[in-house]
């Protein structure tokens, strides 16, 4: 037997290397698989290529149609004011019986008197309804007489001054603090 320490001279040495069991990484390749390999190893980085982009394409456009949709409303969506919504809701025919200020935190209203037209009690009513006026602010409102001048009330984030004379009749102003 020969001594496996002791090298195998040139012409005794096996023309192809030993194969390991699985076949898998030693074997030398003929040239149609090496290029076979490559041409597949190509192909699956350009589909991954191609996905990376179109992913990348359906995002930016899904910002950009965002984006957009942002400065064609003018920015980002608003709520309405609660004055706003109460107008909406109780509305008002004549110009000057109930008038929006200050981009929606202040509200005017105007109601009849013997001598001036303006909004009806009941369509006073229905904006002290629509903006949750506490009765005891309302019990305020009616009570007032000419000779009482200004007065006030609160209540939760809005603040209402007004004033009463039977000739001319409520003038109001409601104002958000916030």
């Amino acid at each position: 037997m020969t001594d496996p320490t002791t090298p195998t001279p040139p012409d005794q040495q096996p023309l192809l290397p030993a194969v390991p069991a699985d076949h898998s990484e030693s074997r030398p390749q003929a040239p149609t698989e090496v290029a076979a390999e490559h041409k597949h190893g190509r192909r699956r980085l350009l589909l991954a290529s191609a996905a990376g982009a179109a992913f990348l394409l359906l995002v930016g456009v899904g910002a950009f149609a965002a984006m957009r949709a942002t400065a064609t409303e003018g920015g980002p969506p608003e709520t309405k004011s609660p004055f706003a919504t109460a107008k909406e809701k109780c509305g008002s025919a004549a110009t000057g019986e109930a008038e929006l200020g200050d981009e929606g935190k202040t509200l005017t209203l105007h109601g009849d008197g013997k001598e001036s037209s303006g909004l009806s009690y009941s369509t006073l009513e229905c904006y002290w309804s629509a903006l949750d006026m506490p009765d005891s602010v309302k019990a305020e409102v009616e009570a007032t007489r000419a000779l009482d001048g200004r007065q006030s009330g609160d209540w939760a984030d809005i603040h209402a001054s007004w004033s009463y004379h039977p000739d001319s009749g409520l003038q109001m102003v409601l104002t958000r603090s916030n």
